[in-house]
């Protein structure tokens, strides 16, 4: 079994090197297509942005066939997306180049989380998805560093045609997982249905603003960064480290946590302590020592957001998991494009501080929707409340 969540995991790295390595090859990109670094900075947008909707959009179409299949052709799709870029002449080119590999990278990792699903039940489904997600979370320790690295030394160009290679790894795994059937046809006007029961539009809310808060300090992480790192590509390569070792504990902490005391109760524990990182962290980055502290409790919090809300959402419509979990990963992506709206607002008001100040707001909005998510009463239980349906998952694993 555990061979079969490290293929799903492969494929998740893949993505999430895609979707992290960007940024810091965004200044040599400009150069070479021509464009100014606002404009070519766009290219994380509608990534994430084709992640968010082209995804779902695309499940629509492929959402009843057998899962492998479905697997197997996003990773496809996300791979010739990141060739196309390696080869893309200017910024349209690239970034329609980046919209093929949004809508591959969003089906795949909606469909591989709701596989975990069906391989792992009980009282270790936690865990398991975080072994998946852990994918993301590698690529950040790994997959960030080294491809920023290389893109320096080397081309950028080198870096998106070695991801489109890197696509091509995990689909050998993915054919020795079991031929799971396909989940019935479903019109996308079902697939949003799931929005229209609050309980899971406020746990998808409640994601979207935790990570918009973080991801407003992440899009200006250089600005928040530089009077520790004084610009050395030493000390921020080191900083990026630490932000993806804390990261990687932070993930599989939040598996454990999820699975020993349900995901309710963790995500009540995450998000107030996020919502504090993200205003602290660009106020005390001023040394080293405390840049990385912060980092890495910063980090840390961000990525136990993930599994408990992914957790919830999908206790909140077990019958159509699959919807909703690609409806979390949107919001996901969601949280990345909206991050970088607010810190440019709060970085234009009041500079480097106004990022922590316009995360801060965000996170309280993320705290008041997490409140009225746990407020709200299933149908089938008008006398029990959201907190204890999350909590089910885990009380039988307390002590």
């Amino acid at each position: 079994m555990n061979a079969k969540l490290f293929t799903l995991a492969s494929g998740n790295f893949a993505v999430g090197v895609s979707t992290f390595v960007i940024a810091p090859m965004l200044g040599h990109m400009s150069a070479d297509l021509h464009a100014g670094r606002a404009v070519i900075g766009q290219l994380i947008v509608v990534y994430a942005l084709a992640y968010a909707l082209g995804g779902p959009l695309l499940t629509t179409l492929v959402g009843h066939r057998p899962p492998r299949q479905v697997l197997l052709v996003a990773l496809a799709v996300f791979g010739v997306g990141n060739a196309l870029t390696a080869v893309a002449m200017d910024f349209p080119g690239a970034a329609a180049a980046r919209v093929i590999a949004g809508v591959g990278a969003g089906v795949y990792t909606a469909n591989a989380l709701a596989v975990t699903r069906r391989l792992v039940t009980g009282d270790r489904q936690g865990r398991a998805v975080a072994v998946v997600v852990g994918g993301l979370t590698t690529a950040i320790v790994l997959g960030l560093p080294i491809g920023a690295w290389l893109g320096s030394a080397t081309s950028w160009r080198l870096v998106l045609g070695l991801l489109a290679l890197l696509a091509t790894l995990p689909m050998a795994g993915t054919l020795s997982l079991p031929a799971l059937d396909g989940s019935p046809a479903v019109a996308l006007r079902n697939r949003v249905a799931p929005l229209r029961d609050r309980r899971v539009l406020a746990t998808l809310l409640a994601t979207w603003l935790c990570l918009t808060a973080s991801w407003t300090v992440y899009n200006f992480i250089d600005e928040v960064l530089l009077p520790a790192t004084g610009g050395d590509p030493d000390r921020q390569f080191l900083t990026l480290l630490c932000f993806g070792a804390g990261a990687m504990a932070g993930n599989l902490l939040a598996g454990r946590l999820a699975d020993r005391y349900g995901p309710g109760r963790t995500i009540a524990a995450v998000a107030p302590g996020l919502t504090a990182a993200v205003l602290v962290v660009p106020s005390v980055a001023v040394t080293m020592p405390l840049a990385l502290l912060g980092i890495v409790a910063w980090a840390m919090l961000h990525w136990m957001v993930n599994v408990p809300q992914q957790l919830r959402v999908a206790a909140a419509a077990p019958d159509v998991a699959p919807i909703v979990l690609g409806l979390h990963q949107s919001a996901i992506y969601l949280g990345i494009s909206a991050g970088g709206l607010v810190g440019a607002i709060g970085y234009s008001l009041v500079g480097r501080t106004g990022i922590g100040y316009a995360a801060f707001a965000t996170g309280l909005l993320a705290l008041t929707a997490l409140w009225w998510s746990m407020r709200i009463r299933p149908d089938n239980e008008p006398g029990v409340g959201t907190t204890g349906a999350d909590d089910a998952h885990g009380s039988h694993t307390r002590s």
